[in-house]
C-alpha cells in the first residue's frame, strides 16, 4: 500500500469516529501528513477524502490556496511590487501581514458560506504556495479563531512527536493538532 493509500485508510478510520462539538479549536484541527513528494498523487485523490467525509455524514468544503500567492502579488500596485522584488525580504514581511490577512478572509468566506459550519470539515489544500513566505503555523493560528467546525490541513511534510516540519525543509514547530498519518 503506498503512502497516500495509507493516508486515505487512516482518514477513513478517523472520520468514522463521532465528532465531539465544543472542543477547543486546536483539538478540531487535523493534520493529514504525507511526504511532499506525494503532493500530486494526493491532489488527484482529494475527492476520496470528500466522499469519506460525506459518507460519515459531515459537510465538506475545500479551501484551496493554490495560486493565492500570484493573485495577491498581482493585486499589489505595480510600483510597490517592483520595490518588493528589489528587496525580496520585503515580500516575506508583507506576506506575514497582508497576505495572511487575505488568506484568512478567503477562508472566512468559505466558513460563512457553509450551511452547517459547526459540522463542516474545511479541507485546506495548496499549502506549498506558502513556502518561503508564510509559515503554516502562523496561518493555522490565524484561522483557529474563525471556524467552528473541523479544519483538515493537508500537510506536505513530516511529523515527529508533536513537531511538524513543512516540506521536510523548515525547522519544525510543536502543535497539538490531531495527526492523520500516511503510515500504519
Amino acid at each position: 500500500m503506498n503512502r497516500i493509500d495509507q493516508l486515505v485508510a487512516n482518514y477513513r478510520s478517523h472520520i468514522q469516529m463521532p465528532l465531539r462539538p465544543g472542543l477547543a479549536a486546536s483539538q478540531r484541527v487535523w493534520f493529514a501528513v504525507y511526504p511532499a513528494a506525494e503532493e500530486r498523487r494526493l491532489v488527484n485523490r482529494i475527492d476520496e477524502f470528500e466522499m469519506l467525509t460525506k459518507e460519515a455524514g459531515h459537510p465538506w468544503v475545500r479551501v484551496d490556496l493554490k495560486g493565492r500567492l500570484a493573485t495577491w502579488l498581482a493585486s499589489v500596485d505595480e510600483n510597490e511590487r517592483a520595490e518588493w522584488f528589489k528587496n525580496p525580504g520585503d515580500i516575506e514581511l508583507y506576506a506575514k501581514t497582508e497576505w495572511k490577512e487575505l488568506l484568512t478572509e478567503f477562508f472566512n468566506e468559505a466558513v460563512a458560506n457553509a450551511a452547517e459550519p459547526e459540522r463542516t470539515v474545511f479541507a485546506l489544500t495548496g499549502l506549498m504556495d506558502l513556502y518561503d513566505f508564510l509559515h503554516v503555523s502562523e496561518l493555522v493560528a490565524a484561522l483557529e479563531a474563525s471556524f467552528t467546525g473541523y479544519l483538515l490541513v493537508f500537510f506536505p511534510g513530516e511529523k515527529e512527536g508533536n513537531t511538524y516540519r513543512f516540506l521536510d525543509a523548515r525547522t519544525g514547530w510543536n502543535y497539538l493538532a490531531v495527526p492523520i498519518l500516511s503510515e500504519k
